[in-house]
């Protein structure tokens, strides 16, 4: 009987390191991709005015596509009181004001309450459509 061949083991090593890391890259898509918001770019591009409010020189039909040509959005309505746009991370109300925008950038909760006169119908709930589903739970129907 032989001895084993010394570095045998080599080739089974880097194939399940391979896989850890080809693993690794899918988890950080599942976890990060589909999950863009334009909060940073609202941040850092408009003028602030208070907490959470900018100011933009546009009309809010045209900052609303410029900002979801960047960031495409879970949901938007367009009202004639202004345009809402829903992520995952954040909820941006886009307001006529003057000659060109004010800027809203509210968490969903707290968007969805602000603006709920608009997007109620349309949305659901902070969360969604699927928010608003109240399912069947001891007695249902009865």
């Amino acid at each position: 009987m032989s001895a084993p061949r010394r570095g045998s083991m080599k080739g089974p090593l880097i194939g399940a390191g391979l896989m850890a890391s080809l693993g690794a890259v899918v988890l950080l898509l599942a976890m990060f991709g589909g999950k863009v918001s334009p909060r940073d770019h609202i941040t850092k591009s408009y003028k602030k005015v208070s907490a959470g409010t900018y100011t933009s020189t546009k009309a809010p039909l045209e900052l609303s596509e410029d900002i979801t040509d960047k960031y495409k959005t879970k949901e938007r309505v367009y009202t004639p009181s202004g345009v809402f746009l829903r992520y995952h991370n954040a909820v941006v109300g886009i307001l006529p004001d003057g000659s060109g925008s004010r800027i809203t950038l509210d968490t969903p909760e707290r968007g969805y309450a602000r603006y709920h006169t608009y997007v109620g119908g349309n949305w659901g709930g902070a969360g969604g459509r699927a928010s608003s589903f109240r399912g069947g739970g001891p007695g249902e129907g009865k």
